[in-house]
């Protein structure tokens, strides 16, 4: 679902690299509205931003044209973000940031101190505003002014359809992208862990954290413990849990 990039020239005057072109950014995120809000900043302050719907969707982009930077969901269906920056440092792009999953405050979020080999993070309300600056700050790039209101009409979508897409999951689904987000939040304490029976138990207060959010989102669920299953199953793929970043 990979989409194409703006042609029309920034507002305000963008950032420019080195060569004169427009920053090409690479956006893997599968929710449309999030996407295309996120896309919609960043082509005002003056990137060339492409969406890719799926872990497919952005090997196959890395793999045909260059990036300056990937920006990339950590619950990325198919593999999730983490597993996406050593592809990305192979296929010579410069910055990659995740975004975190989940809107809302939860138990389980504090300042990560490890990003699994990315350059930085920044959550999901945070695309309007903190991305951009960013990007240009790790590109080495000169300001951009943008008018203010489309920030405000930005924002507003963001705020508005933060946490739409935890709805539109299967209750697998929901887990995964749960975990995912906590395993940004906890990077420092599971990259630290021998086997995924230590990060578990590493972890294990701020698991309680993430069943109450699957809870809240989906009460009618109760078959088994999927948060504990999506925590293994994607700790397990980490390089078998050891430092990947």
């Amino acid at each position: 679902m990979a989409g194409t990039p703006h042609a029309k020239p920034p507002l305000g005057g963008g950032p420019v690299s080195t060569n004169g072109a427009r920053p090409r950014v690479l956006l893997g995120h599968s929710g449309p509205v999030i996407a295309g809000a996120a896309q919609t900043i960043l082509d005002a302050h003056g990137f060339a931003v492409e969406i890719a719907g799926d872990s497919d969707d952005v090997e196959s982009a890395l793999g045909r044209a260059a990036w300056d930077a990937l920006v990339v969901d950590v619950a990325l269906p198919g593999a999730p973000g983490f597993e996406l920056t050593s592809v990305a440092r192979a296929a010579g792009v410069k910055v990659v940031i995740l975004v975190a999953s989940v809107f809302r405050r939860t138990s389980y979020k504090r300042r990560p101190r490890r990003l699994y080999g990315a350059d930085d993070y920044v959550e999901i309300h945070h695309l309007g505003d903190h991305l951009p600056n960013r990007l240009r700050a790790h590109l080495g790039l000169r300001d951009s002014q943008l008018p203010a209101e489309t920030l405000r009409e930005v924002l507003s979508t963001l705020n508005e359809r933060g946490d739409d897409h935890l709805l539109e999951q299967t209750p697998r689904g929901l887990a995964t992208l749960i975990v995912a987000d906590l395993l940004l939040y906890n990077g420092d304490r599971i990259t630290e862990a021998d086997s995924v029976e230590q990060a578990l138990a590493a972890v294990a207060a701020d698991l309680e954290g993430a069943r109450d959010l699957f809870g809240q989102v989906r009460p009618e669920v109760s078959e088994g413990d999927l948060i504990g299953e999506a925590f293994r199953e994607l700790v397990a793929g980490l390089d078998g849990t050891g430092d990947v970043s």
